[in-house]
């Protein structure tokens, strides 16, 4: 199940809306790594400000909907095989 709520600072009321590379690879379960693969792929949208690399909250959501809707392309780990 995606967590749909908005995560919140620290001690704070205010949503945040974008959240650094390692804040995203962490809500998605990936690596640093991966996150810019996908980044860098076009998967994932993100922006920079001040030299920070920032992807929305919103575009995460979209990102695992978009996987959740192709289920027949789940990657087969250690099979050995090719399968299309």
């Amino acid at each position: 199940m995606v967590q749909e709520t908005v995560p919140r600072a620290k001690d704070s009321s205010i949503p945040r809306l974008v959240l650094d590379r390692t804040e995203a690879a962490a809500a998605l379960r990936i690596s640093t790594r991966k996150l810019d693969y996908l980044i860098h792929g076009g998967e994932i949208a993100a922006t920079r400000i001040d030299g920070r690399v920032l992807v929305a909250w919103e575009e995460l959501l979209r990102f695992v909907a978009r996987k959740q809707e192709r289920p027949g392309e789940v990657e087969q780990r250690g099979s050995g095989t090719d399968q299309k």
